[in-house]
């Protein structure tokens, strides 16, 4: 599938209100539209929590903001897991509307439209991300822990196809990215893990998604080594293109095999901070142009399939500042399309 700068968004937005989020997203985003997540209005919408229903030793304490794994007595736990995950029970894995008030309200928008989008865009955490940020009880990271680690993964590959499946009844396309900001980390010297067993986890959610007949993608909102990324079996690398392009570049080879797959990348030119203030069409055009030339200067040439995004989501910031991220999107998307039919 070859993508003309379509925009699309990362995932969480600064809203409570479903309604209001999901119509922002729809009556922006006609190409690719991506329902919201709003940790905002829960702390069961956070990232790390919002995925993390029936893992075996959840603990999840709301008031406090807190979500560990007591591994005490969890072996019986795992076992159920399993077996439903071997019977492929996916209804066992489902996303609860508590945990995710804005896909079920995408869902029903959706439905409701008379013309469905050619693509629709979920997203899931990652593995890697997950388990080194998701702790047992005495501060030990998942990712450290065998048993838990595998568990987390195939419960995350369950919850994913769920979520396919459900996308699927009211749009033809699904791309799902894979959101996994710990990448950043992989060959730091603070984070001591097998990277080649991480990175197995990641390609078994890989294939998940692609085994629904979903797009599979990554997105990092830092630097990382991606030639380890691009070496995935994804379909689009989502980076932030408008602080790391350079160090992008670097990996010229891999990008160059990557697209030559039929890889897409996803720029993520437009800051999702504060400094959207200071921007505007014409200065993340010429952006664009910038991160794209330095690929043309390591000699890959020709179009190459890409869509427009945020360089991360926009949870953080305030509404209005998360409504002008958004809108800079769409309008940078449009302007890049117009300019190449021109």
């Amino acid at each position: 599938m070859k993508f003309n700068f379509e925009a699309t968004g990362i995932g969480s937005v600064p809203f409570s209100d479903p309604k209001a989020a999901v119509k922002l997203i729809f009556d922006n985003f006609r190409d690719i539209p991506f329902w919201p997540q709003l940790p905002k209005r829960s702390y069961l919408e956070n990232m790390y929590v919002q995925f993390s229903e029936r893992l075996p030793g959840l603990v999840t304490d709301e008031a406090n903001k807190s979500v560990y794994v007591d591994t005490t007595g969890v072996a019986e736990t795992i076992e159920e897991v399993y077996e439903k995950y071997t019977g492929g029970d996916i209804d066992f894995f489902s996303i609860s509307k508590t945990h995710a008030a804005g896909l079920y309200e995408f869902l029903e928008y959706l439905e409701a439209l008379p013309v469905k989008p050619k693509f629709v865009k979920g997203h899931t955490t990652g593995p890697i991300s997950y388990a080194l940020c998701l702790t047992d009880q005495n501060k030990k990271a998942v990712i450290h822990d065998k048993d838990l680690f595998e568990v987390l993964t195939k419960t995350l590959s369950m919850r994913v196809k769920w979520q396919i499946r459900k996308l699927k009844k009211a749009a033809s396309g699904v791309i799902i990215f894979i959101d996994e900001p710990y990448l950043v980390s992989i060959g730091s010297s603070f984070i001591n893990i097998n990277i080649e067993s991480a990175f197995e986890k990641l390609d078994e959610l890989v294939k998940a998604i692609k085994a629904e007949g979903a797009l599979a993608g990554i997105h990092c909102c830092g630097n990382t080594d991606w030639g380890l990324v691009l070496k995935r079996d994804i379909d689009v690398l989502n980076f932030d293109a408008y602080n790391y392009s350079k160090e992008f570049s670097l990996y010229a080879n891999d990008i160059k095999n990557f697209i030559g797959r039929g890889g897409t990348i996803a720029w993520g030119v437009v800051p999702s901070s504060d400094e959207i203030k200071g921007r505007t069409k014409k200065s993340l055009v010429e952006d664009l142009k910038s991160a794209i030339g330095l690929l043309k200067e390591k000699g890959i040439e020709g179009p190459i399939s890409s869509l427009v995004t945020p360089s991360c989501g926009v949870g953080t910031l305030s509404e209005d500042d998360a409504k002008s991220v958004l809108e800079m999107t769409v309008k940078l998307s449009d302007c890049v399309r117009k300019g190449s039919k021109d």
